[in-house]
């Protein structure tokens, strides 16, 4: 079809295959994620926005993988949502899935990812770095985490401002950036106290 765009390209939790098409005009505007730490598993919920600049629709066809480790089990509950709410069809291929987002002309779409992972240990990454493949920054960018207060200070690769939750007994941090270009990913630790209520898991030994 023509005018038709389809670029294989990587949003910020995603690992790039290809560069944007030639002369493609689609923008990664911007992301809003958040993730839940409740020990054994950590939820996340992002939402992503891009801009198609070109008077025709455009495709995109985005990798997104999940982060892996010792202590990090496979995502469960995967799902891939239009704006609407509607279920978008992925597949999976590698440890990450792949879908396809159209763009109409001289609009911006919106799209959901959301997930749950298991994590038995105390640290958990979230995929930033691969943003660099758009060879431009964020325009916004929005991180939150919520962790139970027994898991708390939480420390991470970027400096995460604590804010009030709304939530009993859960504290949240945020990481605000304008025209963010990150070159490392977010990583996320914690310390594993004596006992935690919320968890069997964590008031077991180590294996």
């Amino acid at each position: 079809m023509r005018g038709l765009i389809r670029i294989i390209a990587a949003l910020a939790a995603a690992v790039a295959v290809g560069a944007a098409a030639a002369g493609a005009t689609a923008q990664f505007r911007g992301e809003e994620v958040t993730i839940t730490i409740a020990p054994p598993k950590v939820t996340v919920e992002g939402k992503y926005r891009f801009y198609n600049g070109d008077d025709e629709p455009c495709t995109l066809e985005l990798k997104y993988p999940f982060a892996r480790g010792p202590e990090l089990g496979e995502p469960e509950n995967v799902s891939v949502r239009d704006a609407a709410g509607e279920n978008l069809p992925f597949s999976w291929k590698y440890h990450r899935i792949t879908f396809e987002v159209v763009i109409p002309p001289q609009a911006e779409a919106e799209f959901s990812v959301l997930y749950e992972q298991p994590c038995r240990g105390c640290e958990y990454k979230y995929v930033l770095a691969t943003t660099r493949n758009w060879q431009r920054p964020i325009a916004e960018a929005t991180y939150a985490v919520d962790v139970p207060r027994q898991l708390a200070p939480l420390e991470g690769s970027y400096r995460l401002e604590e804010v009030a939750s709304s939530r009993e007994g859960v504290v949240r941090y945020e990481l605000r950036r304008e025209d963010f270009y990150p070159d490392v990913d977010l990583v996320l630790r914690w310390e594993r106290p004596d006992f935690y209520f919320g968890s069997t898991a964590l008031e077991a030994p180590a294996p």
